[in-house]
């Protein structure tokens, strides 16, 4: 049996706007700190791969 059941699966209802925490302003977008590049190496047979 589903959570939630709705008329039709294929609609989701629409958020007007950001919510707020009680009494708060909504959440404003933050600047970027700094851009990084993940080290890369050899995996196994010898596969690069990214590492996070």
């Amino acid at each position: 049996m589903p959570a939630v059941t709705v008329e039709n699966p294929l609609t989701l209802p629409r958020v007007a706007a950001p919510a707020t925490r009680a009494g708060h302003q909504p959440a404003r977008p933050r600047p970027v700190l700094n851009v990084t590049t993940a080290p890369s190496g050899p995996e196994g047979e010898g596969f690069p791969v990214r590492r996070a």
